[in-house]
């Protein structure tokens, strides 16, 4: 439904004056008549508004109105007529326009009760193309299948993830395998810094460092065991005084039926057997996404055509926002300039793919009679009340479906795209 009042038929005379990719610019005559109308009607909205000393709120009379507020009747009059006749404008070129129409020429000097007012607004609208290229798409087909040694490297991480640390025998020594326990102060050229201080700190010495030198300085060191260490840190020079509080090794579960049970399984085989189950279901998903994506690029390559930049604009800063919100601790409403084109130009890119395969589907969807339906819908509402676990789920899904009936329209028949092009697909 529009946002905009509808001019009665012959109030508004409309031309196309050029059409550069998805941008049409057209001239626009609204007839004096349309204009009265809305004098008329601002006039009574200022009315019901209007206060004046000795008259109720909204019960100035008419007359009064006109003489006391004739500029905010003239503004409020102006945009009343321009929505009209801009609606009205876009009726009569029919063109489908995918934004909010903008005005690129007025003068609204000569916007006057009874007067014609003439001007040009430009207005984006979908791209016109033929799309081309999506039948015998070539599909390199990944691997859906889990191998042994994707099994064991996953079994391996859920071990190491269930290892503990135990203290090493008396006598045992620091070295690159172990996880040293100390607790240490420190001096920088000199003075105690806290920062170079900590009770009892674990740490790996198989893993990289951030303290230069403390680690390489605690190697054969035992339990119990105190020493001055001295390293260096650019020009600054870095003493730690340390003491050995405990020498421990990484002890990783055996992988066997007692470990399964801890897991949750009564052997080792069943274990093994849902790993696999898992890995295939990730590597199956993994494969249906690189498909889509080989399909999308392949479209992208082979279709070239103009986009709506207000939408590109439009969705662009959405994204922006909702990307800089939710990976980086600055504000969106703060960002410098500088930083707000870094963003823009790191996401302007994928926002014109994802317009751009949009309108490729909308187009291959019509081509090839692919719309989802209403019986479409129907099954897909059946399917997901059978799969409902709980009665109590029945209404959400119900009103789920109702509520977002267009947008689940819309997806079914994306899918039924996709799976038309995977058909007509060439696979190696």
């Amino acid at each position: 439904m529009s946002i905009f009042k509808t001019a009665q038929e012959g109030e508004v005379k409309t031309s196309q004056i050029s059409k550069e990719g998805c941008r049409v610019t057209l001239s626009v005559e609204a007839a004096p008549s349309l204009i009265t109308t809305a004098f008329q009607n601002a006039a009574i909205q200022v009315q019901s508004r209007a206060q004046m000393q000795g008259f109720r709120a909204g019960k100035v009379p008419l007359d009064l109105v006109k003489q006391n507020f004739a500029g905010h009747i003239k503004e409020r009059a102006l945009d009343l007529a321009v929505k009209s006749a801009i609606n009205a404008a876009l009726a009569q070129s029919k063109v489908d326009a995918v934004a909010m129409p903008t005005l690129t020429k007025a003068d609204f000097n000569t916007f006057n009760d009874g007067q014609p007012f003439t001007f040009e607004m430009a207005v984006d609208v979908a791209p016109e193309f033929d799309v081309t290229g999506y039948k015998g798409i070539e599909i390199t087909k990944k691997t859906d299948t889990a191998t042994e040694q994707d099994v064991t490297d996953n079994l391996n991480r859920v071990l190491d993830a269930n290892a503990r640390l135990e203290s090493a025998q008396d006598g045992a020594t620091i070295d690159d395998t172990c996880y040293a326990v100390v607790h240490y102060s420190g001096k920088r050229n000199g003075t105690d810094d806290y920062k170079l201080s900590a009770d009892s700190e674990l740490i790996d010495m198989s893993a990289p460092q951030t303290m230069p030198g403390l680690a390489e300085g605690l190697k054969g060191l035992k339990k119990g065991d105190v020493k001055d260490i001295e390293t260096k840190e650019g020009e600054d020079t870095l003493s730690f005084h340390v003491t050995v509080d405990d020498i421990k090794y990484k002890k990783v579960p055996a992988l066997d039926d007692n470990f399964a049970k801890d897991m949750g399984f009564e052997t080792l085989d069943q274990l093994k057997a849902k790993v696999k189950e898992n890995l295939d279901n990730e590597a199956k998903r993994a494969s249906e996404r690189d498909e889509i994506t080989q399909i999308e690029n392949a479209l992208v390559k082979a279709n070239n055509f103009d986009l709506p930049q207000s939408l590109v604009e439009e969705y662009t800063e959405s994204s922006l926002h909702n990307f800089v919100h939710s990976m980086t601790q600055l504000d969106p409403h703060k960002l410098t300039a500088e930083q707000h084109k870094m963003f823009e130009e790191r996401i302007r890119p994928s926002v014109e793919k994802d317009l751009r395969i949009g309108y490729m589907i909308h187009a291959i969807a019509k081509k090839e009679n692919l719309q989802a339906t209403e019986a479409d819908w129907q099954a897909e509402l059946d399917k997901s009340l059978a799969e409902s676990k709980q009665k109590s789920e029945e209404k959400k899904i119900k009103t789920f479906f109702a509520e977002r009936k267009d947008q689940i329209i819309a997806t079914l028949t994306e899918r039924k795209v996709f799976d038309f092009l995977k058909k007509e697909a060439k696979y190696k």
